[in-house]
């Protein structure tokens, strides 16, 4: 009971989470930042994530769950209650979405190490199948309550709700409302070595699947919301279209249990990888929203299992008593691929425009997916 009743409060918050992600674009945008500046507030939310997404998880490793968790969802209201207080002020996103990445990186590794801890080699993919789910139906809820409302109650209020939303999780642990297991303790604990982690053989090709995957996340999270307003879609429309692809991460993640009942992981992850280049090409070909919808439900598809097969493969490859620092260093480099995208891909996005960001990016995924594909065949000769 306990590992619904733990979905059910991140659901809760992840939609906080979420619904920051489509505000803060649309926000901006409306208070005329120029491509270049919505690039630098975006990468700002994974700065700090990506410098102390490791640290974060050493921190769940030695003290617990339940004080990061409290601290994390806190800080998460404390940074969307900014901008309402300080409204019109691009400047203050920037301290907003600073504080924000770090104190949701805090929560996200620790959550993912206590559902862990939770679980046994035995349940483990079915524990963070579920999670993955609550995760999903979030990411639904959260682009679809934000674009509503935006458009009904206006940008200032939209934070404060968020803010609200954030914090009513956090009180159950603040409170102590729900009882959750201590930290494994290892008396021979290993010295915190980044880089010998972060080379394993094991880990390493967790580590370089998830990066890919969060590349396409972080083009799509980025540039679609941009894409949508330069043809003229209001910000409910907008967040239908991204709630759609929510609702294809949950549809993906029902069936990923059965699907591992039949395939290799590495099969499933090369087939998904594959279907969402063929979404990323065509976004910028159709400006019709309902089409968007379609291509968009396609790419969730595409996407929905792959984030939580790579947590797995995380986990179960983590040295004993290290299971939170190695769930750190995924986000650490899924952090770094999003910090970078918003810049590189925001410049290049103003000079080329979408196709070639979209288009690039579907070759990347479709390499990726081939790769897999190869590895596979040749690790069955």
């Amino acid at each position: 009971m306990i590992l619904y009743i733990l979905v059910a409060l991140f659901l809760i918050y992840q939609t906080s989470v979420r619904g920051n992600t489509i505000l803060v674009t649309l926000y901006a945008i409306d208070l005329n930042a120029s491509a270049f500046y919505i690039s630098m507030i975006v990468a700002t939310t994974s700065l700090f994530p990506m410098l102390f997404a490791a640290y974060a998880g050493r921190v769940s490793d030695r003290i617990g769950f339940r004080l990061p968790m409290t601290a994390g969802m806190l800080g998460t209201c404390i940074a969307l209650l900014l901008p309402y207080l300080f409204p019109h002020h691009l400047f203050i996103l920037l301290i907003s979405q600073s504080l924000f990445g770090l104190c949701q990186i805090f929560t996200i590794v620790t959550m993912q190490n206590l559902i862990g801890a939770l679980s046994t080699k035995e349940n483990r993919s079915y524990y963070f199948s579920t999670f993955s789910l609550g995760v999903a139906i979030s990411n639904f809820l959260g682009p679809l309550i934000t674009g509503l409302s935006i458009d009904h109650l206006h940008f200032n209020q939209t934070y404060l709700l968020l803010a609200v939303i954030s914090i009513m999780p956090g009180l159950f642990f603040l409170f102590r409302w729900i009882k959750i297991p201590n930290p494994i303790m290892h008396k021979e604990r290993q010295q915190s070595n980044f880089i010998k982690l972060l080379i394993d053989p094991s880990l390493r090709k967790t580590f370089i699947t998830s990066g890919i995957i969060l590349t396409g996340v972080g083009i799509y999270e980025f540039y679609f919301p941009i894409y949508a307003k330069s043809i003229n879609l209001s910000a409910s429309m907008i967040g239908i279209i991204i709630s759609c692809n929510a609702i294809a991460y949950i549809l993906s993640r029902l069936c990923m249990n059965p699907l591992l009942k039949k395939f290799k992981g590495e099969a499933i992850l090369g087939g998904c990888l594959s279907i969402s280049a063929i979404a990323f090409f065509m976004i910028p070909l159709f400006e019709n929203p309902f089409l968007l919808i379609v291509i968009s439900f396609v790419m969730g598809l595409g996407l929905g299992c792959c984030q939580p097969l790579s947590i797995v493969m995380a986990y179960s490859h983590s040295p004993q008593g290290r299971t939170g620092e190695v769930l750190g260093i995924r986000l650490t480099i899924n952090k770094s691929v999003q910090f970078l995208v918003p810049i590189i891909f925001g410049s290049l996005g103003s000079l080329l425009g979408f196709f070639p960001i979209f288009w690039s990016n579907a070759a990347l995924l479709l390499f990726s997916g081939y790769s897999l594909f190869e590895r596979k065949n040749k690790s069955s000769k």
